[in-house]
């Protein structure tokens, strides 16, 4: 079928890449970065060789992140797959990957050049590409980072669908043990929204800072926790509730709380309930807190199959209806309207409910650090998912090339499916 094979052919489109603004680095000089030596990449080592210190550096970061139940400093809790998984198929024709994508770089180079491990297109449990590389394969799972916190706000809008947590409550009023805390006087929508108050979280190298403080809490540096429920309620907003977009992991684990105090059930036990929805191959993990409770923040190791299978259910129009009104409200959305760096960085993107929207193309994504992302095409059903693994937390070049390349597929593909198209191919 020529249709899909074509398919490179009609994404060669130029794009720009947009670097940080200075500013940007110098604020926040532990989270952003680019132009790393990519020979470290590649560097020789041995599993003795990593230690807490480096295990987020190249090259160890490439097998740690495969491996995360083994370096969680806190354990991890297991979710488990369906038992009725969902039967995927490779497509008889799928799209090309070896024809050229940009100048004389193909598709495939383009995502080895990105540091991509795993790459899977999807539609209708239909594989249209698949893609490995780092020693990645399969049944392999992978640490989605910030890419988590979408399964989080999908959690919590299923018991809002249910009537048995409102947005509009204060989150005081279902953790008591947070009244009269900065969170605590935040609403549910607000965390979900990341427009709590409560600062902005990114500098998370720099010895002493709230955000290294935090990845103590959660299990990814090594240090001597203050409690992980104590540091979210300890810790002081800097802004009004709805007045300003910052992001904050401790808005996600706070949804996690809340999800597991309505709910009475742990929070690895609603997502291996999700992973029954979405027909889930594969057993996950998600890592924990030092206070024993989950960290949806960061925290879910899954393989690129089913990171697809759910991006693909939230393409369908399986998620709850109050996360797609939550989402796609660009209207209610703070990102671009009070974060300086969403219009070079973000382009034509919002945010809703731990998810970023792009509202010209009706996509929905999920971002995660060192380059995890999954996009759900509203259009078509489609799903697209990217596992990497870069050298900081965000390399703004290499997020972006992502993006346009998920761009490229799902515009592509609307087109060759499009009845006009097929009458005439």
């Amino acid at each position: 079928m020529k249709i899909i094979y074509q398919f490179i052919a009609t994404i060669v489109i130029p794009f720009a890449i947009i670097s940080a603004p200075p500013s940007a680095t110098a604020e926040e000089p532990s989270a952003f970065g680019s132009g790393f030596d990519v020979q470290d990449f590649y560097k020789p080592f041995t599993r003795d060789d990593i230690t807490p210190e480096n295990q987020q550096k190249w090259p160890y970061y490439k097998h740690v992140s495969a491996h995360w139940d083994e370096f969680a400093l806190h354990g991890t809790a297991k979710i488990s797959p369906s038992k009725n998984p969902a039967k995927l198929k490779l497509a008889t024709d799928r799209l090309d990957l070896n024809a050229e994508y940009q100048g004389e770089t193909s598709f495939l180079d383009s995502m080895v050049d990105t540091q991509v491990k795993g790459f899977v297109v999807l539609k209708d449990n239909v594989i249209l590409a698949e893609f490995y590389d780092n020693g990645f394969n399969v049944s392999d799972t992978n640490l989605l980072q910030s890419a988590a916190k979408t399964y989080a706000a999908i959690l919590v809008h299923q018991l809002v669908d249910a009537g048995k947590i409102k947005l509009e409550a204060k989150v005081e009023s279902i953790l008591l043990d947070f009244k009269g805390t900065s969170m605590g006087a935040a609403t549910v929508q607000q965390v979900l929204d990341h427009t709590s108050g409560m600062p902005q979280l990114l500098n998370f190298h720099t010895s002493g800072a709230l955000g290294q403080l935090w990845e103590i809490e959660i299990g990814l540096q090594s240090g001597t926790p203050q409690g992980h429920k104590a540091l979210i309620t300890k810790t002081k907003a800097n802004k009004n509730p709805g007045d300003a977009w910052q992001y904050n992991d401790m808005n996600t684990d706070t949804l996690g709380l809340l999800a597991e105090k309505v709910s009475g059930k742990k929070f690895q036990e609603l997502l291996s309930d999700l992973y029954v929805s979405i027909g889930a191959n594969h057993e996950g993990s998600i890592a924990l807190s030092s206070d024993g409770t989950c960290s949806p923040s960061y925290g879910i190791s899954t393989s690129a199959r089913d990171y697809a299978l759910f991006h693909q259910w939230i393409a369908q129009g399986k998620a709850p209806k109050s996360y797609y009104a939550s989402v796609t409200d660009v209207e209610k959305s703070r990102f671009s309207k009070t974060n300086p760096l969403a219009s070079s960085t973000f382009p034509g993107v919002e945010y809703g409910s731990q998810s970023y929207y792009i509202a010209e193309n009706d996509v929905i994504y999920s971002s995660g650090s060192y380059g995890q992302q999954g996009y759900s095409d509203l259009k078509t059903g489609l799903a697209i998912v990217f596992l990497s693994d870069w050298a900081v937390n965000w390399e703004v070049p290499k997020g972006n090339a992502n993006r346009e390349r998920a761009m490229a597929i799902i515009n592509h593909l609307r087109i060759v499916s499009s009845p006009n198209y097929l009458r005439h191919h």
